[in-house]
């Protein structure tokens, strides 16, 4: 069924005074919003939040068609409702966003906007791909929006800041009014994936709509107009505000005017959203010199291949301080080897995009069994000689007197059980919220434990990745087990919103995000791992002070910076006798610093982080170790630190598992493995 907008969201054309239907009132509302009546924004409530009814107040509804219809708070798994982007062509003359979402309190909120085209690539209005960066000012900007405070009217400028990188507050495009904030003067970077989809009105110094780290589901930063929240650590465009995850229900629009439009339906169109991209290696370890060959296998699901050959961009980068880069044509399905080699001990790293004609990155089709969208990309690499590698520097000479200094520290504070609230339970178990006192900030978490007091079972205890977020609530079990979750910043439970974005304002340092303070860190004791390091070892000791507990197994596992924790946990705690870290954070610090090893996102090294090196404590880990994923296109958790920290462990009963293709966060589609084992 073809899908089409009424010319009423030109908004221009919406406001005609030929038009008195039953729904009067509502353009009576638009009217006054756009000259700016007293009664406007009251008025504006009382228009229905429903894009169809507003669409059907003007006729002409030919003038526009929908391209985009999607959830953004499911983007990550289900992409878009609808895509026409493909379906038409013509000159694109204007363009229409819808959002709307029903906030914490049920209520609905929402924005229509309108400006006039910005690009002639209908792509380029849905949500940004890759590294094509769109920053500029738009002509000719209609606001109409329910949500309090928002401008509504017609105004002459706006801009738009549309890119799927990282991005900070400088003001980089020297936007007038812009601040060192996060608004509507940003700069993008040349990496990432945390994306911004934000129109401004930027006269009004004020963000219209903004979708941003769209890769997060339900956690993404979705809102309209400025972000009211009050935190000092709130940004004026919603980055880091996590904002959907406080909705109800979220949906956004696209549609654009076209003149000379043609429907493609009948023609023989590539649709870069129906292309599969499958990558392999041989080996995940080389020699020094040897070819490396990394082979990615690409289909059309079936379809015609594209009148223009795709284009598989490439990078080259790695321990040894090569650069190189290209470009393959790929006008057929099938195999396209990319092939590199180190002369150093290192790793190689593997960078690649399959784009259109038009630069946008190709898509792999969704599936029932996999829903999200995942894009034809690759991020991978390969070791050479990594069983080699050792730290950049030496450990600390006083390493074990620092660990037994901070021991005495926590045990001179009573294990004091400052919270123990059951929060949740079933025939077996019982959930309980916890805080047990600890130098400095409280360990904080849930602990499931079984009901039969004279259970005998073993420990499972789980610590967090990085994040300032609230911890969610954990279930009962089976009664098998004493399962627990502790988070990393002593964290108070029962906080409002208010209050917890207080508390992680309160965590920071020289307004640095929490652990990321060069000064803080210069001193071991003072570093934020130094109390995060004793809540675990707290935790631990709590856990161990049950009744229930067997005695004799005690399990400890996490990933990211819970695998930094569960590495803690194997060379400080000897009644630990499992670990199973995966992509741990933080292991070879000095390494970029030092040998020029490629780095990751972590702290800037300072001697006196090495007290906190995964590498350092691995020394001293004798329990079994299971490293469940270390990815070589990871470069939050580089792989020269997971190979460095596997090779110093001091355990006969270890084993890496690495993954071909996997970033820090993305795991491919049945991916290549190796595994290595001492056994």
């Amino acid at each position: 069924m073809r899908k089409f907008l009424s010319g009423a969201l030109l908004c221009a054309a919406v406001f005609s005074a030929s038009v008195v239907r039953s729904q009067q009132m509502d353009l009576q509302a638009m009217q006054a919003a756009l000259q700016g009546g007293a009664d406007a924004q009251a008025m504006l409530k009382m228009v229905p939040a429903n894009f169809e009814m507003i669409a059907k107040m003007v006729p002409h509804s030919e003038d526009y068609r929908v391209i985009y219809d999607f959830d953004p708070r499911k983007y990550q798994e289900e992409g878009y409702a609808v895509d026409n982007s493909l379906r038409w062509k013509g000159d694109v003359k204007r363009v229409v966003y819808w959002l709307q979402y029903k906030d914490a309190k049920g209520e609905d909120k929402w924005v229509l906007t309108s400006m006039d085209a910005f690009s002639q690539s209908l792509p380029d209005y849905g949500v940004p791909e890759g590294s094509k960066i769109q920053a500029k000012s738009v002509d000719n900007l209609v606001v109409v929006s329910n949500v309090d405070g928002v401008a509504n009217g017609q105004f002459a400028k706006g801009n738009i800041e549309f890119w799927g990188l990282n991005y900070s507050g400088t003001n980089k495009f020297k936007v007038e009014g812009a601040t060192g904030k996060f608004d509507f003067g940003d700069e993008p970077s040349d990496k990432g994936n945390y994306g911004s989809m934000q129109v401004h009105n930027t006269a009004q110094k004020q963000t219209v709509f903004a979708f941003n780290k769209f890769f997060s589901g339900v956690n993404c930063d979705l809102g309209i107009g400025n972000n009211p929240n009050p935190a000092p650590n709130a940004h004026p465009d919603w980055t880091f505000s996590s904002s959907a995850s406080k909705y109800k229900s979220s949906r956004m629009v696209v549609a654009v005017k076209m003149d000379n439009v043609q429907e493609q339906e009948g023609m023989t169109v590539f649709n870069r959203h129906m292309v599969t991209l499958n990558s392999s290696s041989e080996k995940w370890n080389y020699e020094p010199g040897e070819e490396m060959k990394f082979v990615l296998t690409i289909g059309f699901c079936g379809k015609d291949a594209p009148k223009e050959p795709l284009k598989l961009k490439w990078k080259r980068t790695g321990d040894d301080g090569i650069e190189d880069k290209g470009v393959i044509e790929v006008p057929t399905e099938g195999e396209y080897t990319i092939v590199a080699s180190s002369q150093k001990e290192g790793f190689v790293r593997i960078q690649a995009s399959l784009e259109d004609s038009e630069g946008h990155i190709c898509s792999i089709p969704k599936t029932k069994k996999d829903q999200k969208v995942q894009k034809c990309t690759f991020d991978g690499g390969a070791g050479v000689r990594a069983e080699t590698l050792k730290p950049a520097v030496e450990e600390p000479a006083d390493f074990d007197e620092f660990w037994a200094k901070q021991k005495a520290r926590l045990a001179a504070v009573p294990m004091e059980v400052l919270e123990h609230k059951k929060v949740a339970e079933n025939a077996a178990s019982e959930v309980y919220q916890i805080a047990i006192a600890c130098v400095g900030r409280p360990a904080t978490g849930y602990i499931t434990v079984p009901k039969d007091p004279n259970a005998k079972v073993p420990i499972y205890a789980g610590y967090h990745g990085y994040g300032t977020r609230r911890q969610g609530k954990q279930g009962p079990n089976d009664g098998k087990s004493i399962s627990m979750s502790i988070n990393a910043h002593g964290q108070p439970l029962n906080a409002n919103d208010e209050e917890l974005a207080k508390f992680f304002e309160s965590i920071k340092s020289n307004g640095q995000i929490y652990a990321f303070d060069p000064k803080q860190n210069s001193d071991p004791e003072t570093a934020f791992f130094n109390g995060m390091a004793l809540r675990l070892l707290r935790s631990l000791e709590y856990a161990k002070s049950l009744p229930q507990w067997d005695g004799k197994n005690l399990i400890v596992h996490g990933g990211s910076q819970g695998g930094l924790q569960t590495s803690w946990a194997g060379g400080l705690d000897k009644d630990v006798t499992v670990i199973r870290p995966n992509i741990n954070w933080c292991c070879d610090f000095a390494g970029p610093n030092a040998l020029k090893r490629l780095g990751g996102w972590r702290p800037a090294y300072v001697p006196a982080l090495n007290y906190y090196d995964c590498v350092f404590h691995a020394r001293r880990t004798k329990c079994k170790v299971e490293v469940t994923r270390a990815g070589l296109g990871d470069y939050t958790c580089p792989p020269s630190g997971l190979a460095i920290y596997y090779n110093e462990l001091a355990t006969p009963d270890k084993s890496i598992v690495w993954y071909q293709g996997s970033t820090h966060g993305f795991v491919p589609k049945n991916p290549k493995t190796f595994k290595v084992s001492s056994k």
